[in-house]
């Protein structure tokens, strides 16, 4: 099945997915729709199209520049990499992909940047009309007449069981063209129907026929390789004079520029909560949440920020396709409205006296910022002791000390440490935020019952 959406953010998160045991690797590995460059030169361009064309013949797939080979640490495209990758000129792609394969291959280019490294990554889309076909050499890795196909990781000449099952989908798809000509044939009626060639603009049936313009065959041809209407791969048409849509516009595979996107991770989603950013698309925080592996990270600063009722949130996150249960997670959490403030005893065992005394050196803002990792969590659970009035009259004090703690500590915290600090950090979020968000949702809910 063709991937409508190749740059989405699932599909980042599936490429861009980090190894639990280390922070700079992938987990992901190479596969038959994903290949790794540790670097973008003109020189490999060969290996780039033989690459791609496989994919075309396969079911499309990304090379993705700026990842190390084993193990696939992410290094980001830099220097001349980067400014090569950067002012990409897409024609020359093109020229190069029609110069050495046929029939066409459909492609699109995206630079991505994730945890202040730039990465490049190419999407080949499945061919319609497989088998693609090598029609000019290109030193040793392109042959003419070879077909390329991608086998777990690895791009090769194709092999006569791949070979037979593309030129037997190719026949069963031309018997469902046939199949739909007929059908449409019989039901407007052998004599009123009539066949329209778009090479030379005749329009021939038993009634007569006519010729357009060869002045207008040059958009037909352009209709033909794109799309056209609302309805993908139905044109609807009208000739005055000129070509025209009924409704739609016209959508083709648009590779006449680089996308750039910024990638979202956890640590984007606590900080910029806490440094209180205004973010430009809020809901793109929230719908990551899914993706992680924890649903306990802010969320009410994005909410309040994108204008939307917790009862909005919950319907778009339940819109969102994420194989992880961290999403179900996340909506539960927001239902129930439960927060992550702790109550601190009102005992004399030794715990509860130092989580008191660390209260109040952050109520006097006299914490050392830089004591030890099993004083930190005590910290940590004195913070979600705070009432929302202490929250508010902190914030600003509290919100540095975690941000101090997160940057230090989180990448090789231990779960305790981790999950304690993630915990600290929803509470700031929802003393913040939760009770607007709540009140609007009250008022919609009022709003809308009248």
């Amino acid at each position: 099945m063709e991937i409508k959406e190749p740059f989405a953010q699932a599909y980042l998160n599936e490429i861009f997915k980090i190894s639990s045991k280390s922070p700079e690797r992938l987990a992901s590995r190479e596969s038959s729709n994903l290949e790794f460059k540790e670097s973008f030169g003109w020189n490999s361009l060969a290996k780039y199209l033989k690459t791609s064309a496989a994919y075309a013949n396969t079911k499309g797939g990304y090379i993705v520049f700026g990842i190390a080979n084993k193990p696939h640490l992410l290094r980001g495209l830099t220097g001349e990499s980067l400014i090569l990758f950067e002012n990409v000129d897409p024609e020359k792609i093109s020229r190069n992909f029609n110069e050495h394969f046929s029939p066409e291959i459909a492609w699109e280019i995206q630079e991505y940047e994730l945890e202040g490294h730039i990465f490049g990554l190419l999407y080949i889309y499945e061919s319609k009309d497989k088998p693609v076909v090598c029609i000019k050499d290109a030193g040793k890795e392109l042959k003419e007449c070879d077909i390329y196909y991608r086998y777990r990781g690895r791009t090769e000449r194709i092999k006569y069981p791949e070979l037979k099952m593309i030129l037997e989908s190719k026949r069963e798809n031309e018997q469902r063209l046939w199949m739909h000509h007929l059908e449409s044939i019989a039901r407007i009626g052998v004599r009123e129907a009539g066949i329209f060639d778009i090479h030379t603009g005749s329009v021939t049936g038993l009634g007569g026929s006519f010729l357009i313009d060869e002045s207008l065959l040059s958009q037909l041809s352009f209709i033909k390789e794109g799309e056209f209407s609302e309805i993908e791969g139905k044109p609807v048409l009208k000739l005055i004079g000129t070509l025209e849509p009924l409704s739609g516009i016209i959508s083709g595979k648009s590779n006449n520029r680089i996308l750039k996107t910024k990638g979202i991770r956890t640590s984007d989603i606590i900080l910029s909560m806490l440094r209180q950013d205004d973010i430009p698309e809020p809901q793109e925080y929230i719908k990551q949440i899914c993706f992680e592996t924890t649903g306990y990270l802010p969320v009410y600063h994005f909410i309040r920020q994108s204008g939307m009722t917790v009862s909005n949130t919950i319907e778009m996150l339940e819109g969102v396709i994420s194989r992880s249960a961290t999403r179900g997670k996340l909506i539960e959490r927001l239902k129930d409205s439960k927060t992550q403030q702790l109550t601190i005893p009102n005992s004399n065992t030794s715990l509860a006296i130092k989580k008191r005394e660390y209260k109040n050196q952050i109520l006097n803002k006299q914490i050392n910022k830089n004591i030890e990792v099993n004083d930190i969590i005590y910290c940590l659970q004195a913070i979600r002791s705070l009432n929302k009035d202490e929250i508010i009259s902190n914030s600003e004090y509290v919100r540095e000390l975690l941000q101090i703690w997160f940057n230090k500590h989180y990448a090789s915290a231990k779960d305790k440490l981790a999950d304690n600090l993630r915990r600290a950090i929803c509470w700031i979020d929802e003393g913040l935020n939760l009770e607007e968000c709540v009140a609007r949702t009250e008022t919609q809910n009022i709003t809308q019952g009248q």
